[in-house]
């Protein structure tokens, strides 16, 4: 049993070194130079009941210094049923190129509002986001930066969670800290696992050519992500991660603890659509990891592996994680608190191996819909 839990653990403590050596030098040879071109931009942003979020993201988008005749922001209802429609009707006289679509009454979901949007868009860079996201000033500038080199066809973009409201949003947002260290590390080595849809970008000649989200459109998450995988399948090396700070945006968490679930379940359901062998074989070793992990302390009670043991792996696991995560929140420019870390190392195993079961079994409603 303690061969088990060493080579199970030592295992992990590998992985958090190679993500830590991948962020570090993700950011050493960034190019400081600001991009001295403006090319056309779309702005697609698919949204469904979002009254409560448009305005915000609305008005940052206004705040973009990037030149407004290179800027196009395409919006697309996905069959609200409040008032959002009406909102953003409300900003059209506010810029100079916006559009709003609605999807035909056969068409439904993210994906679809997307690839319309990505369709009728009139520039080759496009870039998503999400209604409920808040962007800094220089977000456009910094991601059109990243094109600069003509053999980048993808950029992915850090995502930070709004932390003012609460300890259970403090909480959510430093969890979210760990995805972000993922997704530049993994995607340095040129391995990409995972990026966000709510700050992601991409050349469209390219999107049409490895056929956008065909294949996708019945999964109900991941429209981000499988795309992903396309262009890394097909333009080997064109995607890259947007490393400087004013290209974070700000996303605002789960309201309830039933909110957070849902999302994460919906989240953890595409895994099992996955292409590749790589991003299945590290998600089930995350879960026979959490799983083991939940089962160290039981193990010590019955002296399977011997306490002072146990102690060590636990403490070194706090350590790597301490190291991989602190870093990250800079970047992202969420302040650090011991607090909601250390609820996230008791919780957070409990929290993976639960939703790996309930993703399996249970369906999950999104936006009033079931899927």
């Amino acid at each position: 049993m303690t061969i088990y839990f060493f080579v199970v653990f030592g295992v992990y403590f590998s992985f958090l070194i190679a993500l830590w050596v991948g962020w570090q030098l993700t950011f050493e040879k960034v190019d400081s130079k600001k991009s001295t071109t403006t090319p056309g931009v779309s702005v697609v942003i698919p949204f469904r009941n979002e009254r409560s979020n448009l305005k915000p993201l609305l008005e940052s988008l206004l705040a973009q210094n990037y030149p407004k005749d290179s800027l196009e922001v395409i919006l697309v209802d996905d069959h609200s049923t409040d008032s959002s429609a009406s909102i953003v009707e409300e900003f059209v006289p506010r810029f100079q190129n916006m559009k709003i679509l609605q999807l035909d009454k056969d068409s439904t979901g993210k994906k679809k509002a997307l690839a319309l949007g990505i369709q009728t868009s009139s520039h080759d860079l496009i870039v998503t986001t999400d209604a409920d996201c808040i962007h800094q000033p220089g977000w456009i500038s910094s991601i059109s930066s990243c094109f600069d080199k003509k053999d980048v066809v993808m950029a992915v973009g850090g995502v930070r969670i709004e932390s003012s409201s609460g300890w259970f949003a403090k909480i959510q947002a430093l969890e979210f800290t760990s995805l972000i260290a993922t997704t530049a590390s993994t995607l340095f080595y040129q391995q990409p696992t995972m990026c966000n849809g709510a700050n992601l970008a991409f050349r469209k000649n390219a999107f049409l050519e490895v056929g956008g989200y065909d294949g996708n459109y019945e999964i109900a998450s991941g429209d981000d992500e499988f795309l992903m995988r396309k262009m890394h399948a097909r333009f080997q090396g064109g995607i890259v991660f947007m490393s400087d700070q004013t290209s974070v945006i700000t996303t605002q968490p789960s309201a309830t603890l039933k909110s957070f679930i849902q999302q994460r379940i919906r989240w953890a359901g595409k895994w099992k659509h996955n292409s590749s062998f790589g991003t299945k074989l590290l998600a089930a070793f995350v879960f026979v990891f959490q799983l083991s992990f939940v089962l160290l302390p039981v193990a010590g009670w019955f002296h399977w592996i011997l306490p002072e043991r146990v102690y060590f792996l636990i403490v070194v696991k706090f350590a790597l994680e301490f190291m991989l995560i602190y870093p990250v929140t800079f970047f992202l420019q969420i302040r650090w608190r011991w607090i909601p870390f250390l609820i996230l190392q008791v919780i957070y195993p409990f929290y993976v191996v639960g939703v790996a079961l309930l993703a399996q079994i249970q369906s999950v409603r999104w936006k009033e819909r079931a899927i």
